[in-house]
């Protein structure tokens, strides 16, 4: 590695490592601040309005069940700024402590799919705002005074159903917030209820949670809090990506295409890496306090900020004993995704089997993707007892085959790959007998390098490289 190269690298290595620090504390300040609001809030919601303690998904047979539960679940839901124990927001209802400056959450919104009575195959969709104590609100077939009929006719041309209803929740008076936004009381949600009609005579109901921009017409925060730090983050990454750019340019007047995309590689992943974080941190800086309530853009700051830290690893590779666990990956890795195709046909077949033959009985088989799933917990040696009592006595046959082929065989194979991996491409390089010294081997690189500099120059900073890797196999 010559001179220019070892300040580059010194160069890119320092401003990578500089930004990864700083999006680590940014999220760790942004973590603190939500932690308040988002602690036990999906359990805390999914009991109060669904209206007792039960599992999710929650299972409902019958049409008077499941009228009767939405029309409960409504009423839990206006109910919440009374019966929750922490301060919640909801449509046209305001908090013990609420400012009347706030903004009204929209009214819940009933989303249904149905089958057109005329054209089975054609879908209609159709939106409800439903209101407080009003019956009216709702569709024929969900109303509460409806006839047997028009509830059938309703249940048997409903594809699908959900529920959204936005919630503010207040952070706990005994929590500090040391972001500097102490004006944003509350936090926006959005608690969907999601029918599921794909099972055969039964309704599963879950519920997801997203978070929303808060419902603030009062105190708008100024775009100031954050705005020298997102600059700051933006040049940086702005920077980095230049000095990238430049080393794989270099690189190309030195060596062909081919060459750069097969040892440079890592610095296209770095640079794709960096165009995101470059355009996360200026739409944050756009919506300079808010990057900690919009749930997409936090979403894509915590997958880059993991690919930041992912690809910081490859300054690791100047030391072997550093990158113990890249050179292993790089070895075995190949191998063992070549032996799993070769395995692939076998489990698929034990996946189908059990989806076909116990599905309608077992809900760990119930489809193709939980049987995948419960057959990999088996063969790592989880839920094996629980899933031997839910089978019949042909199932423990399945069983018994399937994991004496997995994890006896299949598994311990994958880990003997590995274990190969490290003793033939890592553990010779790390711990091998030096032949000569560094002394010796620094002339030996002198004289390579003068006659490839005399002979052929295009070639000399292709040799350094290689010259680098064979120095760090030795020393």
């Amino acid at each position: 590695m010559g001179r220019g190269q070892h300040v580059s690298w010194i160069c890119r290595a320092m401003a990578h490592t500089f930004l990864v620090l700083c999006m680590t504390y940014h999220a760790v300040e942004i973590d603190y601040h939500l932690y308040p609001y988002t602690h036990g809030l999906h359990s805390e919601l999914w009991r109060l309005v669904n209206g007792g303690e039960s599992p999710q998904p929650l299972e409902l047979f019958t049409i008077e069940e499941s009228v009767n539960h939405a029309h409960a679940a409504l009423a839990n839901y206006f109910a919440l700024p009374t019966t929750a124990l922490g301060n919640l927001r909801v449509a046209s209802a305001r908090g013990a402590n609420s400012p009347v400056t706030l903004a009204e959450i929209p009214l819940p919104t009933l989303h249904v799919v149905y089958a057109s009575q005329t054209n089975p195959d054609q879908e209609t969709e159709k939106t409800y705002k439903l209101e407080k104590n009003n019956d009216k609100s709702w569709p024929d077939g969900l109303r509460q005074n409806a006839s047997v009929l028009d509830r059938r006719l309703f249940f048997d041309s409903l594809k699908s159903m959900d529920i959204i209803m936005g919630v503010e929740s207040h952070r706990p008076r005994t929590s500090k917030s040391k972001t500097g936004l102490q004006h944003m009381e509350y936090m926006r949600w959005d608690a969907r209820f999601l029918y599921d009609f794909s099972n055969q005579g039964q309704i599963l109901l879950s519920m997801d949670v997203t978070r929303q921009m808060p419902s603030l017409e009062y105190a708008i925060p100024e775009p100031s809090h954050f705005l020298g730090r997102y600059a700051a983050f933006i040049i940086v990454a702005v920077i980095y990506l230049a000095l990238e750019a430049l080393d794989i340019f270099n690189a190309l007047l030195m060596s062909s295409m081919a060459t750069v995309l097969q040892t440079k590689m890592s610095s296209f992943v770095v640079i794709a890496t960096n165009i995101a974080t470059i355009a996360c941190f200026v739409h944050a800086f756009l919506q300079a306090s808010y990057i900690i309530y919009v749930q997409p853009l936090s979403s894509i700051y915590a997958l880059a900020c993991a690919a930041q830290w992912i690809t910081l690893l490859r300054f690791l590779g100047f030391n072997p004993r550093t990158y113990i666990l890249g050179l292993t990956l790089r070895r075995g890795v190949p191998h063992v995704f070549e032996f799993l195709i070769g395995v692939f046909p076998l489990f698929v077949g034990y996946i189908v089997f059990g989806a076909v033959m116990f599905g309608a009985t077992v809900p760990r088989f119930a489809g193709v993707a939980a049987t995948a799933t419960t057959l990999f917990a088996i063969a790592n040696g989880d839920e094996i007892r629980e899933t031997f009592l839910a089978l019949p006595w042909l199932g423990h046959v399945y069983l018994y085959s399937y994991i004496v082929l997995f994890a006896y065989v299949v598994l311990m194979v994958c880990i003997g790959i590995m274990e190969d991996a490290f003793f033939t491409a890592v553990f010779p390089t790390l711990w091998k007998k030096q032949s000569i010294s560094e002394d010796e081997w620094k002339r030996i690189v002198e004289l390579i390098q003068n006659e490839t500099e005399a002979q052929n120059p295009n070639f000399l900073q292709q040799q350094g490289e290689i010259l680098s890797n064979v120095q760090r196999q030795l020393f």
